[in-house]
This record gives C-alpha cells, sequence and structure tokens, in this order.
C-alpha cells in the first residue's frame, strides 16, 4: 500500500485550486458577455451568479478547458506588477428581496443562461466539488437577497 506524501498532497491541492480558480475565470467571461448584452454598462451581482450558474451546469469544452487552465495558471503563478486593472465596484442594496434579473438578448449564451437561471433549482451536480460550488450560489444569493 502507497502513502500520500506531504509534497504529492500539495500537488494534488494545487491541482484542484487551479481548476476551481479556471471554473471561476470561465465563470467570469460568461459574465462578461451578459454585461455586453445588456443595457448596464456595469457588471452586476446578477450577472456574477448568472456567470456561475451557467458553468456549474453547462460543461466546457476541451479548448475552453485548456484555455481557462493556462490564464488560471499565469495569473496563479504571475509576478506582481504595477501593470495591474482597477476594478471598480458598485454598492448594490440588500434590503429588498427580488429575482435575478437577466437581459433579453438572444444569442446561445444569454439564451443558455436564462434556461439554466430556471433550472438551477432542480440541478443536481455530478460530484461533491459541484456540489460545494451550488451550495455557496444559494449563500451569495441569500447574502444579497436574490431570488432564484
Amino acid at each position: 500500500m502507497t502513502s500520500l506524501t506531504e509534497e504529492s498532497i500539495n500537488k494534488e491541492q494545487e491541482k484542484l485550486l487551479l481548476a476551481v480558480f479556471a471554473n471561476n475565470i470561465s465563470a467570469m467571461k460568461i459574465s462578461k458577455i451578459l454585461c455586453e448584452h445588456s443595457q448596464n454598462d456595469i457588471l452586476t451581482t446578477d450577472m456574477i451568479v448568472s456567470g456561475l450558474i451557467y458553468r456549474l451546469m453547462t460543461p466546457m469544452n476541451d479548448d475552453e478547458i485548456q484555455t481557462s487552465m493556462n490564464e488560471a495558471e499565469s495569473v496563479l503563478y504571475a509576478e506582481s506588477s504595477s501593470d495591474e486593472e482597477d476594478i471598480i465596484t458598485v454598492d448594490e442594496p440588500l434590503n429588498n428581496k427580488r429575482k435575478i434579473k437577466y437581459n433579453n438578448c438572444n444569442c446561445d449564451i444569454c439564451m443558455q443562461c436564462r434556461i439554466c437561471l430556471l433550472n438551477f433549482k432542480d440541478f443536481i451536480p455530478n460530484d461533491p466539488l459541484g456540489d460545494i460550488v451550488k451550495n455557496s450560489i444559494y449563500e451569495t444569493c441569500k447574502q444579497y437577497n436574490l431570488v432564484l
């Protein structure tokens, strides 16, 4: 019987972290597309949650996986520089419960996001990591008073 060394465990944890990070990078690309296809110039919580749901429910193809993994590696292992972009955030009101808003664009990604939002409650992830992501989406929505 082979025992796992601390080094091999760390490498496996690093691979898992990289995969989760790559998935989030891809979800943010989807969120950016939703923003670009909306009447809004600001990336909203609704768009980010929609991107995360889309990415959870819609598997990446091989090219998307490779691109996202490469981007995750370059970010994870990059030296920090002064060329980093400033990110503008907007505080959204948290007082009133409301349904997640989506755009009316009929491109494939925007339509698939709407379908994913409609079916999210009944979606059953096929692995424990998917369960964690689904639960974190529910927690985020709860924190921001968003109704799925």
